[in-house]
């Protein structure tokens, strides 16, 4: 995955993140427009019922005055006071109310807003999660040897670097095993190359059968596989390989294979252990006379 894809999937994930944030702030609003609404026509009632108390005062002070008497006049005048004041009551109760309204109108556009953020944030996630998986399988498919399914050439040393480190780091016991096929060579002379390539998936699958899954298996050249084997010595590995020779041998098509060990040392580098172990490799092959 390069870096600007890691950092697009990065910017998806947060643009989803911000997206089921500003839906939540959303319906904060809208629960509060909800609440101020509420209050508003609380508001509005009281309003109303203050302006009634204040008809039912002013209808008793005009019809309790003697009309012909002195204090009329201004029974009449406090009357039309308070009517005057009921109806600005009513007035700001209808204006409450219409805001109320206007209140419930946008809590519900926020909660629609809202569901929409957490529905885009939803797919951005699924956007991200589509990238994440393709940029996995590019990766593999630039570091994986397409014929075998092991490492490249490059790819394999990052990782038999990353076992060599480990190892030093631990103290634990690390052996390269250099593996050449026998015979390749004459049977892609004699049966074609279908059948050599045939035989190079049959090595890498009969390592991977007897290897740990964290184990690097590495295509070094033609018909040239390197393998990491951790915590273990010479003995141990050199028994691994034997269990693998038997596994090739017993297939439909049998094969075998040569290999070379070489057990990390404290003070060499990665090219020095592949080194040693091609040299054991070829000693190997003197011995036992493969081709």
């Amino acid at each position: 995955m390069t870096a600007q894809h890691e950092q697009a999937v990065t910017k998806t994930d947060q643009a989803g993140t911000n997206a089921d944030a500003a839906g939540a702030t959303a319906d904060v609003a809208a629960d509060g427009r909800d609440d101020a609404a509420a209050a508003r026509e609380r508001v509005s009632e009281a309003r109303d019922s203050a302006a009634e108390a204040r008809d039912r005062v002013a209808e008793e002070r005009e019809f309790a005055e003697d009309p012909g008497g002195p204090e009329y006049a201004k029974a009449v005048r406090y009357a039309t006071e308070v009517r005057a004041q009921a109806a600005a009551d009513r007035e700001l109760a209808a204006a409450d109310r219409d805001r109320a309204a206007l209140d419930r109108q946008q809590a519900e556009t926020d909660r629609d807003r809202a569901a929409s953020d957490r529905t885009h944030a939803a797919i951005d996630r699924e956007h991200a999660a589509m990238d994440r998986h393709n940029a996995r399988e590019e990766l593999e498919r630039a570091h994986t040897d397409g014929l075998t399914g092991a490492y490249r050439r490059n790819a394999g040393e990052n990782a038999l670097q990353v076992e060599v480190d480990r190892a030093k780091r631990s103290g634990e016991g690390l052996v390269l095993a250099f593996v050449d096929v026998d015979g390749l060579k004459a049977t892609n002379d004699e049966l074609g190359h279908a059948a050599g390539d045939a035989r190079l998936r049959d090595v890498v699958s009969a390592m991977r059968s007897k290897l740990r899954s964290y184990e690097p298996i590495v295509r070094y050249g033609g018909d040239e596989f390197l393998c990491s084997l951790a915590g273990v010595g010479l003995p141990a590995a050199a028994a691994r390989f034997e269990e693998i020779n038997a596994v090739l041998g017993g297939r439909d098509r049998p094969g075998s294979m040569s290999v070379g060990f070489a057990e990390l040392r404290a003070d060499e580098s990665l090219g020095d252990l592949i080194r040693r172990a091609d040299e054991a490799l070829v000693g190997a092959r003197g011995e036992s006379g493969r081709p």
